[in-house]
């Protein structure tokens, strides 16, 4: 059922608020174009962007003016981000939980490569749609990301989705 809500996405507009394990909270818009493609733009006081052009993900700070890249295959979007969105196939489930009107799905990737965890929470009514997600980065540090005013299957500017270069950028290893 998770696997389907994924693969039906097309494109998914809409905000979100962001918690760090600094308890700091961000927010701002967020854009997803399947396969692969997603885009957050932080408001202001924050200059942030973080980007997918499908291929790397870049995490872009204005203020600063550099930018972290990573190959989108290494992080835990990998899974939801796939044309063919299998979650038996490609996850390790190491938790699910079922109320009356929430899924809450904890996994990992299979893959070596892919350290972290993503944990996800979904309402089932009045149709299944993602309410949140955490993180948990390879250190054990968790970020939320809550979202609302989704709005899906719309017209999105490719243009979100190109990485463009901001003063020095290094590639993670």
């Amino acid at each position: 059922m998770v696997s389907e809500y994924f693969s039906g996405l097309s494109t998914l507009k809409g905000s979100f608020v962001q918690t760090g394990a600094d308890k700091k909270r961000m927010r701002g818009q967020f854009y997803v174009s399947r396969p692969g493609r997603f885009r957050f733009d932080y408001a202001r006081p924050s200059r942030q962007i973080v980007v997918s052009d499908g291929r790397y993900l870049a995490i872009q700070d204005l203020d600063l003016n550099n930018e972290d890249r990573i190959a989108v295959n290494e992080t835990p979007f990998r899974l939801l981000l796939r044309s063919d969105v299998n979650l038996i196939r490609d996850a390790r489930i190491i938790s699910v939980q079922e109320s009356e009107d929430m899924i809450v799905l904890a996994l990992e990737d299979r893959s070596p490569n892919t350290p972290g965890q993503i944990k996800l929470f979904l309402t089932t009514k009045p149709a299944l749609e993602l309410k949140e997600w955490v993180t948990r980065d390879a250190q054990g540090l968790d970020t939320r990301v809550e979202v609302s005013d989704l709005t899906k299957s719309i017209e999105l500017d490719r243009n979100l989705f190109v990485i463009k270069p901001v003063g020095k950028h290094m590639t993670t290893p």
